[in-house]
């Protein structure tokens, strides 16, 4: 593989990744959104469900941020040995 293809494939991951970006701040936006909705529901109730409920949705604000981080951390990487290759 050519530098320049090298060049090419990081550009294009890179586009690719913008994309996941959007796609997952969309699932944060509705992940957040009805979080609130399930959460002020669940806010008395004592019941394993409800515990249960509350994890999946704190686990899942979790995954969204982890992607999130993920995904900036491949591009600055990306970008970075783009810049070494010139």
């Amino acid at each position: 593989m050519s530098i320049g293809a090298v060049k090419a494939a990081l550009g294009e991951a890179d586009q690719l990744l913008d994309q996941a970006r959007t796609t997952i701040e969309g699932v944060g936006a509705a992940l957040d959104e009805v979080s609130g909705l399930a959460l002020t529901t669940l806010h008395d109730s004592r019941r394993a469900e409800a515990d249960q409920a509350r994890k999946a949705i704190a686990d899942a604000i979790r995954e969204v941020t982890l992607a999130l981080r993920a995904i900036s951390t491949a591009q600055d990487n990306g970008n970075a040995y783009r810049k070494l290759l010139g």
